[in-house]
């Protein structure tokens, strides 16, 4: 896919899809490297995309797991609470959760899901390879195929009331949305030094910075580790995704990844919370940079009013579109593999 996310080519002789490339990895990948190669040196190469053409590069995923390698979020509940810090010790084993392993797209409207405290949380998310039970850390980074982002969305009026009722998370994290594309490591240079990834994660919401905190401050532990410890008792089949949680960083400067953190931030310096949470009408971006370059695309979504529906009724806006592109991977980006024929269902991994 070119910079520009305007041209693609399409790769379903070599991987139908993005899963069956994951799946087959390390049979693939020199193949779609030189397929991207030739892309990329010939600009009528491909075929054009427009706007909102594009599915989530893994619309179903095999798993989708989130935790919280960023601490400080944490901690800034816990000077709200008045109760002790935690162990900075036990930062280096961050708490590991199972989401739901499907993906929106981005340009696909979100739902408040009746919920008056709809947030969005900016994840640095990263794609993997088969990785064994009990992998090492330098195992479990060999496994490190693609860079993208997810938006880990969360009620947190409905995380609120379930917690305290000891139900935990589940009705409070809906699903979730991806970047149009994956990245993988080699195309950011520098960027990627193989343990950490050197960008700022960036949001707006009405066009208002919420905040552009680095990806590699303030994360407790490196990323090999992190996949490593979500394979300590069990392994990780190729397409998994594992997000980093809500990148955080001390420094107030760079602000937040999420509203709750900056309410929490309000809260002690102002005695009230100022920010709101998103309502209909509220328009979110979110885009993951090294320097003014996109990593993956930028994710963008507009609020709305809806109540839960079926996934396959008519009108629902999480619904998986047969005028969407489902999405293979080059060295560079996600390709799309044109839409399939009328009448037909569309391809997903």
């Amino acid at each position: 896919m070119s910079a520009d996310l305007r041209r693609a080519l399409p790769v379903d002789q070599i991987a139908p899809t993005m899963q069956d490339a994951l799946d087959r990895w390390a049979q693939v990948q020199d193949v779609l490297r030189a397929a991207d190669e030739r892309f990329q040196s010939d600009p009528t190469a491909g075929v054009k995309l427009g706007a909102g053409e594009l599915l989530a590069p893994l619309p179903r995923a095999y798993a989708w797991i989130d935790c919280g390698a960023y601490p400080y979020p944490m901690e800034l509940l816990a000077q709200l609470q008045g109760t002790e810090s935690p162990d900075p010790a036990g930062a280096v084993r961050p708490p590991f959760f199972d989401g739901v392993g499907q993906f929106i797209a981005s340009g696909e409207p979100l739902s408040t899901l009746g919920s008056a405290e709809l947030d969005i949380e900016a994840e640095l998310a990263f794609v993997l390879a088969d990785v064994e039970l009990g992998a090492s850390a330098k195992e479990a980074g060999r496994a490190i195929v693609g860079i993208t982002v997810v938006n880990d969305i969360s009620l947190r009026d409905v995380l609120r009331t379930d917690l305290g009722a000891g139900k935990g998370i589940y009705h409070a994290k809906p699903l979730s949305s991806m970047a149009p594309t994956i990245v993988t490591p080699d195309e950011l240079g520098e960027a990627w030094d193989g343990e950490l990834l050197h960008a700022q994660m960036h949001s707006w919401i009405n066009d208002r910075p919420l905040g552009h905190p680095d990806t590699s401050v303030d994360i407790a532990v490196t990323v090999p580790e992190l996949v490593a410890q979500a394979a300590r008792t069990r392994p990780l089949s190729a397409g998994t995704v594992l997000g980093t949680g809500t990148v955080s960083n001390r420094d107030p400067g760079v602000g937040t990844a999420c509203i709750a953190e900056t309410r929490m931030r309000e809260t002690l310096a102002h005695g009230a919370a100022r920010t709101k949470f998103l309502t209909p009408g509220d328009e979110i971006t979110i885009d993951l940079r090294v320097g003014d370059e996109s990593v993956a695309g930028a994710l963008r979504h507009t609020i709305v009013r809806d109540s839960p529906t079926r996934p396959d009724s008519a009108g629902d806006q999480h619904r998986y579109r047969d005028d969407r592109r489902s999405q293979s991977v080059t060295n560079r980006v996600t390709t799309p593999i044109p839409p399939a024929s009328a009448g037909s269902s569309p391809r997903y991994p």
